[in-house]
């Protein structure tokens, strides 16, 4: 019985630092925000209003839709990540870990189009560039800040979006990823732009 309860009480007691995020991975996280908010920024920061605003021949975005819609996303996506962690029944054993690198690479990808949804349609929610840089840098700074301070459960918190389960760890990453998609996209618009 005293072999039992000492099992049982080491579990306990290493169960909060087994779930806790390793530093390669709050790290790899932090930097990938960091730079995908710089490449975004490097991307824009210089650009007339006439190229922030250029649409392409084909209908799509310009680059300033293309970052009001980073901007809606960013925030559903960070709030869904903390809806998942506030909610005990999306708790699981599950680890999804294996999954972050296709999870990246499929978000990224630009070579697969996808409809957005209505709510994350662009609209002119911002009236200028400065004030969605702005919010850009202000939104990545909770992220960050969240990444570096948190000792909640990110990897145990399991939810379903479109692409399938994904942790809490994993919809911070996609964050990052879907930042760095839109990014080529922006790029994309310039080069046609330049190109004329």
């Amino acid at each position: 019985m005293k072999k039992l309860l000492l099992i049982f009480g080491f579990g306990v007691l290493t169960m909060p630092l087994m779930a806790q995020l390793s530093q390669a991975e709050r790290d790899f996280a932090i930097n990938y925000l960091e730079t995908t908010h710089a490449n975004i920024v490097e991307a824009v920061k210089d650009l007339p209003e006439e190229s922030f605003n250029y649409k392409p021949k084909d209908g799509g975005w310009s680059v300033s839709n293309a970052l009001e819609h980073i901007l809606l996303t960013e925030t559903a996506f960070f709030g869904m990540a903390q809806g998942t962690l506030a909610n005990d029944e999306t708790m699981s054993e599950k680890d999804l870990s294996a999954q972050d690198g296709a999870l990246i690479g499929m978000l990224a990808n630009r070579g697969t189009k996808v409809k957005t949804a209505p709510p994350f349609e662009p609209s002119g929610k911002w009236s200028s560039k400065a004030e969605m840089l702005a919010e850009l840098e202000k939104s990545r700074t909770k992220l960050v800040e969240f990444l570096s301070s948190t000792d909640a459960d990110l990897r145990g918190h399991i939810t379903t979006i479109p692409v399938g389960e994904v942790d809490v760890y994993q919809i911070l990453l996609i964050v990052a990823a879907h930042s760095q998609r839109h990014t080529f996209q922006m790029q994309e618009v310039l080069a046609e732009m330049n190109a004329m």
